[in-house]
This record gives structure tokens, sequence and C-alpha cells, in this order.
């Protein structure tokens, strides 16, 4: 038979989602894909799409389940939702064709590309660009971003369908296309070295599973303290973790950050702290720059809010039927690009949610950010999931840059990440420590960060268009 029982679709999909971190198993995706490709072509939208949502659904019920950790009911909802987002334009995939070595990689980058932004602004977390971080494959981020990554998945799964119908010409092509992808990324222009600095990560330590409503802040900065304290370093620049300070606005005038004040210049380094600045019944998450020996120089209010966990869309619907009291503050989001003035010059800053949305660091690059710094907090998760994919985000963030990315975490992942991709240095999960390295404030745009996710969005909507068009020509016609 020419069909997957539905429970093979699901299991399909679930087996694709251990490509992602921490599993790190990147073959499976295209793999299965290609075998999903094989036995589920139907000429029938209707029973396409039913078929692409029950392998998604399979994907994300697995992708997804850090999510439990937050919220159960939103885990249950967003599941189903993700899997609509990536069925519709799978389901526009010709059965046959020429069209369809197009459509399918084709098909992949709108899905991403449109979950991406909705609902709620995006959640392009469990994408399937994390899965081949450590391959050749990667390098294509430098030219068109995570959306040519996962175009390039789609193109290598098409390889292991055309493998299983022995349909060797279609084999030769899809390689062909993944090696001059993999070629022009290595003559990507990139970005140049112009100053070599010391740079520090501070990871303060703690239990996993933790809530910011429920934990006591004040032990928050006081273990960022004692880990500076106990690992003395000579540094210039020193990254610390998402809501590393809690403090009533203004943040200006509090005491937490005049002894930060103190700090920096005791360190003679620059500091990048993060604050939760409560306002009445809102808070703001913002990132500041503080110079040894003058203060505070700049802030950045964090832009891209998490949905249901810095705020809740509908709140007045949904806390009737889910308790709200964890999330009883709504966040106040910030404007404008990724980046704060520092003695320094312009230092990136994405904060926690944004290191997984390439535009937020492109809003840096283009501001003229040497450096990226991505202060996270992933406490409130009890396992690896979402640190590990947090970390897979900062590595494809560094790459497309170009940057050495600095990422704190209270209780971790903390790493410094080089331009290529490679991690420098890494913390333990829960550990109190400090990371130092050497590290290059770089200038220049590679072709992600000057162009953006657009060309590629837009060719791979014109190559799915076309081929659903070609379709359709061929059946008026005959």
């Amino acid at each position: 038979m020419n069909r997957l029982a539905p429970v093979g679709r699901f299991v399909l999909g679930a087996l694709i989602s251990l490509s992602l971190p921490p599993y790190g198993l990147w073959a499976l995706s295209p793999v299965c894909l290609g075998i999903y490709l094989k036995f589920s072509r139907h000429e029938s939208f209707r029973r396409q799409l039913v078929n692409t949502f029950t392998l998604w659904l399979g994907y994300f019920t697995v992708g997804l389940t850090w999510m439990t950790d937050l919220t159960i009911p939103g885990w249950l909802v967003a599941t189903p939702v993700q899997a609509v987002i990536m069925a519709v334009p799978m389901a526009l995939v010709p059965c046959v064709g020429r069209g369809r070595s197009c459509a399918i990689p084709s098909a992949l980058v709108i899905g991403e590309s449109i979950r991406w932004v909705v609902p709620f602004g995006g959640v392009p977390m469990s994408s399937l660009a994390m899965g081949p971080i450590d391959t050749y494959l990667v390098d294509v981020v430098k030219v068109g971003g995570p959306l040519l990554l996962i175009g390039a998945i789609g193109l290598v799964a098409i390889m292991v369908e055309s493998a299983l119908l022995k349909r060797f010409r279609t084999i030769l092509g899809s390689l062909v296309a993944v090696g001059i992808l993999v070629g022009v990324a290595q003559l990507a222009p990139g970005a140049r070295s112009e100053e070599v600095i010391t740079a520090s990560v501070v990871q303060a330590g703690g239990d996993l599973g933790t809530r910011a409503a429920t934990s006591d802040q004040v032990a928050v900065l006081d273990r960022h303290l004692a880990a500076i304290e106990a690992n003395p370093i000579d540094t210039d620049l020193m990254v610390w973790s998402e809501s590393s300070v809690t403090t009533f606005a203004p943040l200006e005038q509090s005491r937490e950050l005049s002894i930060l004040g103190e700090l920096a210049t005791n360190l003679d380094a620059v500091i990048v702290a993060n604050f939760s600045e409560i306002d009445g019944d809102n808070f703001r998450n913002a990132s500041v720059s503080i110079d040894p020996g003058v203060g505070l120089i700049d802030r950045y209010d964090k832009v891209h809010l998490v949905p249901f966990g810095e705020y809740i869309p509908l709140r007045g619907l949904i806390e009737n039927f889910v308790d709200l009291s964890l999330i009883s503050r709504e966040a106040l989001p910030g404007s404008g690009p990724g980046i704060i003035k520092s003695r320094l010059g312009p230092i990136g800053n994405v904060i926690s949610f944004e290191v997984y949305f390439p535009e937020r660091v492109r809003s840096g690059i283009q501001s003229g950010a040497r450096i990226i710094t991505n202060p996270t907090l992933a406490s409130s998760y009890t396992n690896s999931l979402v640190p590990e994919q947090s970390l897979a985000s900062a590595r494809l963030r560094a790459i497309e840059s170009d940057r050495w990315v600095l990422q704190a975490s209270t209780t971790g992942y903390s790493a410094i990440v080089a331009p290529d991709g490679r991690v420098v240095a890494r913390s333990d999960l829960k550990q109190q420590t400090v990371l130092t390295s050497q590290v290059q404030l770089r200038t220049g745009d590679t072709w992600a960060t000057r162009f953006g996710k657009l060309p590629v969005s837009i060719l791979a909507a014109m190559l799915l268009g076309g081929s659903v068009l070609g379709v359709s020509r061929r059946r008026y016609l005959g």
C-alpha cells in the first residue's frame, strides 16, 4: 500500500523532533521527512492536509513538551495550532512532477516563517534549523539565515525520498543544489575583527523549576555577587543573566544600580546586567550598560515578550479557566533595535526569548553592534530542553551574524560562542561560575544580516506557488 497509517505518520513526526537539542539526532529530520514523502503522495488537498497535520502533530507533541513546565493547557492548544501552520504549505506540494523538488523545501520554509510570526508574535522554538547545528549545512545561515538551512534540510529529504524510489537523477540534482549552497556560504562576505577584549559571563546558579513569582529575588543578586567574589577575574566586559536584579521603577534611582556601578568601577569593566523593573501591576524587562567610573550609560527594554510567560494574551477570557497567579504582572514591551551603548562601543542585546528571532539580532547589527549579549533565564524549566535550545539558537545567531555571542543564564546554560558557532566555554546546569575568554569586537555584514529573512521567504513562496500553478495548468490542459 502506498499509504502510511496515521500512527505511522505521527511516529515519524515524533522521530523528527529527536533531531532537536538535546537529542541531537539531526539526520532523523531529513530521513523521516523523506520516508513520509515517499509513502504520502495524494492528489487530494484534503487528504494531504490530514496526512501532514498528523506528521507535524507528532513532531510538536514531543518538540513542545517543555511548555508543560509553564502551562499544560497552553501545550495542548499550541501543539495542534503549530501543526496546522506547518501542515498547510506541505499539503500544497504536488504529488508528482518536476515542481515537487522545489515545492518540498519551499513548503518547509514557508511553514516555519509563518510560525515565527503567528500566533502572538510567533514561537520559533523547536525549529528544524536547530538540528544540523554541528554539520557543514549550518554555514548556509550566513547566506540566508535559518530559513535557508531549513530549505537545505528539505533538499536532503528529497534525496532520501528519491533513494527510496530509485530516482537517481533527482538525487544528483538535490545533491548539487546542497553543494552549491554550502560552497556559496564559504565564499560569502563576513565580519572583520576590530579589537580583542576579555569578556566574562556570570552564572548565579541555583535550582531548576523555580518561578520568579515565588523566588527570593534579592538572593539572585547576591548569588551573582558571590560568583564574582569566588572567581576573581580581570575582564573588559561582564554580562549578567536575565532578571539578575529586581527593583521598583525607576531603576535609575535604585540602590541595586549603585551597587553595580561600584562593582564596574572596582573591576574597571563594562557591566551588562538585566533588571526586572516593577511598575505597579506591570514590569519591564530591561538590560542596562554600566561603565566604570560613570554608571548607567544606556538601557534596552525587551521588545519581543513571551506569550503566556511575560504576558497573557486574552487574559480576561483565559483567567476564567486557568490559574494565572504565577503571572500576576504584565510585561510592558520596549521598542527599537537591540542595542546598548558603552565605552566599548555599541553592544547588541537580545533578552532571553529574543535569541530565537534572527531579526532581533539583526536589528542590533544594523545599528552597529560589534558583539551580541544574551541575558536569559531558564530556571522555570525542570530539565535541559530549553537551555539546550537556547544555546543552539545562540550558536545560530553567532554564525549568521559572524559575531561573538555571550549568553548568560541564571542557572544555565551560560556560554561564550565564537562566530563560527563553536562553544568556547559553557557552564553546567545549576552551577555557580564565571566564564571568561578572549573575544573579538567585529564589524561588517553577512548576507543574512544585510538582507534578513525576506528574500528566502519570497523565493520559497514563488517556488511553491509556481509548482501549484503548474499542476493546476496541466490538469486544465489535460
